[in-house]
């Protein structure tokens, strides 16, 4: 992404022969000497061909990727001896996509470089076909490796697999050339640079949008790179495309070019910002109050109001009545429930030894012949309780009546007390029995 996010000039100590190279390999023999130096002054870049670009179809802009992948092949993995650089040919329509610089004692010669071919089986077939049949002296490139691997081959029809052996017998010399690169690896080095350009997505992005080739992307591209020209950080000679290119066998995994950092630090600064949002906005906090229907309502404030933990309130209730923990109070209450289950169980237990309750059943008295009445029997029972309720007076009885002696509890702030009350009157005084 950092070499293609280039755009590269020819050094000025190339021009001459580069320029023997455009009219010697030209398909438009008519090409004036203004046209053949424009062409040699133009900075060359992958950029410069978005406008290959269709509607939903990348067919073109694949092909024109594909030749900068495979300069960028050249001049990391192929190049020796003699050969000091590949270049983009500044001639689009020429035979020869690429073109290689060598020095021959102190001249420098551009030579034809291959043809770079990628696509569907038949189109690659036919293309070797012609090139072998009518460019005898331009080597082809096969990027999607049709012709040069098994797998490719299994792609041609009968037909077409029995004229290619027969050309490998007719021409023993002439053969394909694998890439290094293979389909998949176009395309997605093609989409990362699509998404680059468009969107602004680097590779260090784990987002996986996908690019697509409409309207909309084809004119913001077009946009975001109509500045490029004047972007004078961004222009380099094909000096340098050669030197980064041959540094890339050697470049460790954790590389990170300055597109990427740009973007990482980026993305450090956001989340930087996003903490000092947060802080800011907790500096407002709204609480739950119950209004009127009992529907809660958010109530703001300036200052921090936390909403009180059930927890808090229990040990508060605790506090109130006494008790230094809702543990201790818990504890306190399941004793008083259990000796209010005792105190229940024996008077039931009465009741069914002695017939007291409405629904006791026969006493032991009445099976005896015992002619006791039903008042009686509650007098019985209150006295096994330790209550006394005279002539059938109730605890809110109006009429006069003497309550006996009893206890009861207390709950204070050193925990639950049991108290011994005396027995006292209760009831009109001048209302008679």
């Amino acid at each position: 992404m950092e070499i293609l996010n280039y755009e590269y000039v020819i050094p000025d100590e190339f021009h001459t022969c580069v320029k023997d190279a455009i009219k010697k390999y030209a398909t438009n023999s008519r090409y004036s000497e203004e046209a053949i130096d424009s062409m040699l002054k133009k900075p060359q870049s992958m950029a410069s061909s978005i406008g290959a670009i269709r509607d939903n179809n990348l067919s073109l802009f694949r092909g024109k990727f594909a030749e900068w992948l495979a300069c960028i092949e050249y001049n990391s993995l192929k190049n020796k001896g003699i050969v000091l650089m590949t270049i983009i040919n500044p001639d689009s329509t020429s035979k020869a996509d690429l073109l290689h610089i060598i020095k021959k004692g102190d001249k420098y010669e551009a030579i034809p470089g291959p043809d770079i071919k990628c696509g569907g089986s038949t189109y690659v077939f036919n293309q070797w076909n012609k090139i072998v049949n009518s460019r005898y002296d331009i080597p082809m490139v096969d990027m999607d490796g049709i012709l040069t691997t098994e797998e490719g081959l299994k792609m041609l029809t009968d037909k077409q697999r029995e004229q290619f052996e027969h050309l490998k017998q007719v021409h023993p010399r002439k053969k394909p050339i694998k890439s290094e690169w293979n389909k998949q690896d176009i395309n997605r080095l093609m989409m990362d640079y699509l998404k680059y350009v468009s969107d602004g997505i680097t590779p260090a992005d784990s987002e996986d949008k996908p690019f697509v080739a409409s309207k909309e992307n084809r004119d913001r591209i077009k946009d975001n790179l109509s500045k490029l020209p004047s972007k004078i950080e961004n222009r380099s000679s094909w000096d340098e495309f050669c030197k980064k290119a041959s540094e890339l066998p050697s470049i460790s995994e954790n590389y990170l070019n300055p597109m990427t950092m740009a973007k990482v630090e980026k993305k450090k600064r956001e989340e930087v910002s996003k903490k000092g949002s947060k802080v800011s906005t907790e500096n407002i906090k709204y609480v739950k109050v119950k209004g009127k229907n009992n529907k809660t309502k958010s109530v703001p404030g300036n200052t921090i109001v936390n909403k009180p933990k059930q927890k808090g309130f229990l040990k508060g209730v605790a506090n109130f009545l006494g008790y230094d923990s809702p543990t201790e109070m818990f504890f306190a209450g399941a004793k008083v429930f259990t000796a209010s289950v005792v105190e229940a169980a024996s008077r039931k237990i009465a009741n069914k030894m002695f017939g007291g309750g409405p629904d006791s059943g026969p006493s032991q008295f009445d099976n005896q012949g015992n002619e006791k009445t039903y008042n009686d029997s509650i007098e019985i029972k209150n006295s096994t309780n330790e209550r006394t309720n005279t002539n059938n007076s109730t605890h809110a009885s109006p009429r006069a009546h003497i309550v006996k002696g009893h206890g009861q509890h207390y709950n204070t702030k050193k925990g639950p007390i049991w108290k011994e009350k005396e027995p006292f009157p209760r009831g009109k005084k001048d209302e008679s029995i």
